[in-house]
């Protein structure tokens, strides 16, 4: 029985490229990293950047450049390898690399495009266009998986209704003034998940004012 594999790391990450992080800064790296990421993928992309062909919704590239250029300012793009399949298309590799919250990540996308045929049946239009398309795909792709740039326009996007450490605090502040009968319900609809974002403040209001959390 093959052995269980656990989620990475940013302690991991950063141990396979040569730095040392004790227990305590890799918890906090993780956390950063996860709030700068959560943060970046629940923005909401501005309707004039989003287009549409084909029945699917994407950005241009420039708009993903604008992006990491504001969120993740120190990057790269390389392409690694590129190939045609016969006269049919072109085939990107590249790989994007970013410094996130000082942490460097990296990540890599492969890309096709298919090769524009004259009209007379003879020749090219243009596979020099053909192979920046390719490029531009891959890009694309790299900046939306690695950095959760535009997830509300290619569907990856999760917005985290969770509690915030504050927000716990304030909740469990509330409980203590409680009758025991009464906190345990709170605690237990807490626990579900039934208390989140959305609702929190109705909630609290509620407790804060002698009322019953339903």
């Amino acid at each position: 029985m093959s052995k269980k594999e656990e989620p990475m790391t940013i302690g991991d990450e950063l141990k396979q490229v040569g730095f040392s992080v004790d227990m305590q800064m890799s918890a906090e790296l993780d956390q950063n990293i996860y709030d700068k990421h959560q943060y970046v993928s629940e923005l909401k992309t501005p309707i004039d950047q989003v287009k549409s062909k084909g029945g699917f919704d994407y950005v241009d590239e420039g708009y993903m450049r604008w992006c990491l250029n504001k969120h993740y300012p120190i990057w790269s793009w390389e392409i690694l390898k590129y190939e045609t399949l016969g006269d049919k298309a072109i085939v990107v590799h590249g790989r994007l690399k970013v410094m996130d919250e000082g942490v460097p990540r990296s990540f890599d996308s492969v890309a096709a495009h298919r090769i524009a045929v004259a009209r007379s049946g003879s020749g090219y239009v243009d596979l020099g266009n053909d192979l920046k398309a390719a490029n531009s795909d891959a890009f694309k792709v790299a900046v939306n998986r690695l950095c959760n740039v535009a997830d509300d326009v290619y569907r990856k996007q999760f917005i985290d209704k969770t509690l915030s450490q504050e927000q716990v605090d304030m909740l469990m502040t509330s409980l203590s003034q409680l009758e025991i009968s009464e906190a345990d319900k709170v605690d237990k609809a807490f626990k579900d998940g039934k208390i989140n974002k959305d609702n929190f403040d109705k909630v609290y209001n509620s407790l804060n004012q002698g009322g019953k959390d339903e």
